[in-house]
């Protein structure tokens, strides 16, 4: 499975999540930084007969306070959602045999192994297979339209995709859903956290707290 599939099974799977969570984190950003603005508002007040130099730096604190509180809310939001994500695209993959596109997928990762294997051993006619005893069926007629007689053990308790060996063990190609997506949840994360930070709302102050603060 491309990663590009993988993105688009994210996008399509997450939305209502997504949705539900940024509410959420809206509402309570809105509120803390309604509660800021009614804090320093009474600080303000208080302070009314004092300086205004040391009420501005009180009231620019608050606010400072309020907004540290607000950017951690949306920073745990988007990493709920980035994990939220990941957890529904392995769930997708762990049941993508019922999916009508994995004979196609499945014909994509032993073709891609053995082509690895051939280029490390220049023997791909030599290697044996690992894979699951729920692709037995599937894998012949690919192994036999690729015109290929290798052994195959059904030792493999895998999402799907198999494993090229060479024939004394030395050379191994795992090209399995667990192992590709292992190798792209790095990217992902850092994909997704960017795509959430953009949907999240933006955390904004009044211009005269922006120089207040500054103070």
């Amino acid at each position: 499975m491309s990663l590009q599939a993988i993105l688009e099974a994210i996008r399509a799977t997450g939305q209502a999540q997504v949705k539900e969570i940024e509410e959420k984190a809206r509402d309570q950003v809105n509120e803390i930084l309604a509660e800021a603005r009614i804090e320093a508002e009474q600080v303000e007040k208080q302070a009314c007969a004092a300086a205004v130099t040391p009420s501005a730096r009180e009231r620019a604190r608050i606010i400072h306070q309020a907004r540290l509180e607000a950017l951690q809310i949306t920073g745990d939001v988007r990493e709920t959602l980035v994990e939220a994500t990941l957890d529904q695209t392995r769930g997708r993959l762990a049941g993508i045999r019922t999916d009508p596109v994995y004979p196609k997928m499945l014909r994509q990762l032993a073709q891609e192994a053995l082509t690895e294997l051939e280029k490390s051993l220049e023997e791909a006619g030599k290697a044996r297979l690992e894979a699951d005893v729920r692709d037995r069926g599937l894998l012949e007629i690919i192994l036999s339209d690729l015109r290929l007689k290798l052994p195959v053990s059904y030792e493999l308790n895998c999402w799907g995709g198999l494993v090229a060996k060479s024939r004394d063990g030395r050379v191994v190609v795992i090209n399995t859903l667990e192992t590709r997506l292992d190798r792209a949840t790095p990217y992902l994360r850092s994909y997704l956290a960017a795509l959430f930070e953009k949907e999240l709302p933006e955390v904004e102050l009044d211009r005269d707290v922006e120089l207040a603060t500054a103070l």
